[in-house]
């Protein structure tokens, strides 16, 4: 079967028609998809109706935006010249030395927090010079039963302010998982929020439609970047948009190894913090995970930075308006944030920030022989997402009337998330509930070279 050149498939994608849903423009599936143009990243050599760029049966485009499609090749839009120096993978040395130097304090404070059972240091502040943010990606339904981001998406092609600003160069709006989207379900064979790992885009063996799929979005928007160096990747950030059956309100999720993700999910909490107050939206938090940037399995890790948002409680497979509202403000706050940060105006980051850390924990519910719960949430410890629990404190409620209390594992005082989220009933999706520790950090002070 002919191979077709990446960037042939990018440059013409929006005209696609095939029935399968393909990458490419012709009403035939063209084969497998040429993975050259993407300097490095094993991607993408499934046959191409996985890839799903397009569903013309939705009736909407999975991906709109403007200038030059993330992903393409270089050579295609030499004239912007960010792309052709990315591509070759040039780095900015006092950016590469920052951001290993803030990772590896954020990893230092995870593990001590984690070993000590007590609440973490604060992390201290750094100075970071980063290339601009040029080309920005919106993802919705990265988990199809999540149709908040997928709205989101939609409204982004009716109304493109929302995320276009005069220094982007190129963004794109898209569905990530089209086709659990198109049967309401988080995933089809794997939860593609968990494919991203770096061995797992490099297999072109495993099987599934997500595998399958991560690997396309990763040639589309990276290549997944390995070491230090980050600025190979097509899109320079990525925001991914999920909702949660819990108690979350607005929860910005960052990764240590992004530090103009933490910035942003710190300076959006600043900027929306008076509309919280007035009632106008809930509580807006900022939770940071414990991983790097090799570990992370998210959808985000493929881009040179980005930053989840969470949105909840809203049911699966649901449209609420007060959530669509909420994530169609953040996401354009994140995208203020990124104009301020390219342009230096307007940016009054924070000094200090309180945050969720995520130490990597989830504790599950006892389950019986047959694999399901033999106890549920205790009424006392619903909805309590991001409050204290305390060792002695009620967690879970067996099916023999015997109340199962925190027993102190991670620290005397623990903050919860996912208290009781319906997504982490499924073994893929990780079963329990997450553990946060509660502190304070000094926001990575990020300014464009």
């Amino acid at each position: 079967m002919a191979m077709v050149p990446a960037a042939a498939l990018a440059a013409e994608a929006d005209s696609c028609s095939c029935a399968e849903a393909c990458c490419a423009p012709s009403p035939q599936c063209r084969g497998p998809v040429d993975t050259s143009a993407f300097a490095g990243t094993a991607a993408a050599a499934a046959e191409c109706p996985k890839l799903l760029l397009w569903q013309p049966e939705l009736q909407f485009p999975l991906r709109v935006g403007a200038g030059p499609r993330l992903g393409t090749s270089l050579e295609a839009h030499a004239p912007t010249g960010l792309g052709r120096r990315r591509r070759l993978g040039r780095c900015h040395p006092a950016g590469v030395i920052a951001v290993g130097v803030f990772a590896a304090l954020v990893g230092a404070v995870v593990v001590t927090g984690y070993r000590a059972g007590v609440r973490p240091s604060r992390v201290p502040a750094i100075a970071l010079t980063v290339h601009p943010v040029r080309r920005v990606a919106i993802v919705g339904a990265t988990h199809g039963n999540e149709l908040t981001g997928a709205w989101v998406v939609r409204r982004i092609l009716h109304a493109p302010d929302l995320v276009q600003r005069p220094s982007f160069e190129a963004w794109e709006a898209m569905l990530g998982n089209p086709r659990a989207y198109q049967e309401t379900r988080r995933f089809v064979d794997e939860d593609l929020n968990r494919q991203f790992l770096s061995e797992a885009l490099s297999n072109l063996a495993l099987p599934g439609y997500e595998a399958q799929r991560a690997k396309a979005l990763a040639a589309q928007f990276g290549p997944k970047a390995k070491g230090d160096c980050k600025d190979t990747a097509a899109c320079d950030f990525l925001v991914d948009l999920h909702t949660t059956t819990t108690a979350m309100g607005i929860t910005l999720i960052a990764e240590p190894w992004s530090p103009v993700g933490v910035a942003a999910a710190c300076w959006c909490q600043q900027r929306l913090r008076p509309r919280t107050e007035a009632g106008d939206l809930p509580e807006v938090r900022v939770m940071l995970e414990s991983l790097d940037k090799q570990s992370s399995p998210h959808l985000i890790s493929v881009a040179r930075e980005g930053l989840m948002i969470e949105i909840g409680p809203v049911p699966q497979g649901v449209l609420k308006a007060d959530a669509c509202r909420w994530m169609e403000i953040t996401t354009s706050a994140v995208m203020d944030f990124l104009h301020s940060l390219n342009t230096g105006t307007d940016l009054d980051l924070p000094p200090k920030a309180h945050v969720f850390r995520d130490i990597g924990i989830k504790i599950p519910a006892p389950l019986s022989e047959d694999g399901k719960p033999a106890a549920m949430f205790h009424e006392a410890f619903e909805g309590k997402d991001f409050q204290p629990l305390r060792k002695g404190e009620p967690m879970f409620l067996g099916v023999d009337g015997k109340i199962i209390c925190y027993d102190g594992s991670y620290g005397d005082v623990i903050w919860p998330c996912f208290v009781n989220e319906a997504a982490y009933y499924l073994p893929q999706s990780g079963l329990g509930f997450g553990v946060t520790l509660h502190e304070e950090i000094e926001v990575p002070a990020v300014t464009t070279s």
